[in-house]
């Protein structure tokens, strides 16, 4: 078993093992930028430890490393005082290894906890959005959707049923803005563009809809139908029955696509598609704004264009036009 492998856990942290001699035999830095403060000079392997720490350290850090090897850990929170910035906060952890009776090891991990500490802010403010700027508009639309069921709901004129589903609208869409704000927290700002630009579709005349969410089916086809009454529509809630009818039929011209579906997801759709040599455009219609995804979906050939739902009419008109 490679002694490397103790250390996988610290991955995104500087670690270091010592042996018996205190020579390094490994080690790791993720960033110079904090722990440089911590050492006087770069680790080399086989290098004693005593070399590399910072003078003013290295007692203290000895009398803990020999204690390690001795069966004892140590977890340690350092304030790095400096003149000229903040302070850098350090979390300094010894653990012993005892893989080999006769070769002991001690793994030393250095943590920067600045990062740390923001990293809980992200958390705690990600938390806070969640639990309520989230919850309000959540809980006034299952309150709006619920007079659906109210027993006079019989006697409501036309008016006053648009009057509510413009209601439940505006908590929809409040509801859509925080979602893209939270995004936007963990994305670091970077937000979803609807279009690509510049894309050729073919004259779409043929359209298949895959998603496993039946009424999704139901409401795009009823969007693109009423836009444009000469559109085919075939829909699929499984995607493998879509693959079947693309074997057995004639290919559509056009596949808006989802791509969080149970059994065969978007992404093993697509990969599919290649392997069989379907050639077919794609677009993809997601729920999702994550950046990364969208990047993703672009990388594949077929895929000419990456839409978040809900589809409307706009979006509709653009993939017409195209």
């Amino acid at each position: 078993m490679k002694l490397n492998a103790h250390c996988d856990y610290y991955a995104d942290n500087s670690y270091f093992l010592f042996n018996k001699k205190n020579h390094i035999t490994f080690f790791n830095i993720q960033s110079k930028e904090k722990i440089g403060y911590f050492l006087a000079k770069d680790p080399v392997i086989g290098e004693s430890f005593v070399e590399i720490i910072s003078q003013k350290y290295v007692k203290a850090f000895s009398k803990l490393v020999a204690e390690c090897f001795e069966g004892k850990s140590f977890n340690i929170e350092k304030r790095l005082k400096l003149d000229d910035r903040d302070d850098v906060l350090l979390q300094i952890v010894l653990t012993p290894v005892f893989t080999d009776p006769e070769q002991p090891y001690v793994v030393c991990t250095v943590i920067d906890n600045n990062r740390k500490s923001n990293q809980m802010k992200l958390l705690d403010e990600y938390s806070h959005l969640a639990s309520h700027d989230l919850r309000a508009p959540i809980t006034n639309i299952l309150s709006l959707s619920s007079m659906l069921n109210f027993p006079d709901m019989e006697s409501f004129d036309t008016h006053k049923i648009k009057e509510l589903l413009s209601d439940i609208n505006v908590q929809a869409e409040k509801l859509d803005d925080i979602i893209k704000m939270l995004n936007r927290l963990l994305n670091k700002g970077q937000v979803v563009q609807d279009f690509i630009g510049d894309v050729t579709i073919t004259d779409s005349k043929r359209i298949m809809l895959v998603d496993d969410d039946s009424l999704t089916n139901k409401l795009h086809h009823m969007i693109i139908t009423k836009y444009n009454k000469n559109k085919e529509v075939v829909q699929f809630d499984n995607p493998v029955l879509a693959l079947d009818y693309l074997k057995e039929n004639n290919l559509p011209d056009l596949i808006l696509l989802d791509l969080n579906m149970p059994e065969i997801d978007g992404w093993n759709f697509l990969r599919l598609l290649e392997e069989q040599n379907i050639l077919v455009d794609v677009v993809i219609i997601s729920s999702t704004i994550d950046p990364a995804e969208r990047a993703r979906a672009l990388s594949h050939k077929s895929v000419k264009d990456f839409l978040t739902k809900p589809l409307t009419y706009d979006k509709i008109k653009h993939l017409v036009d195209n």
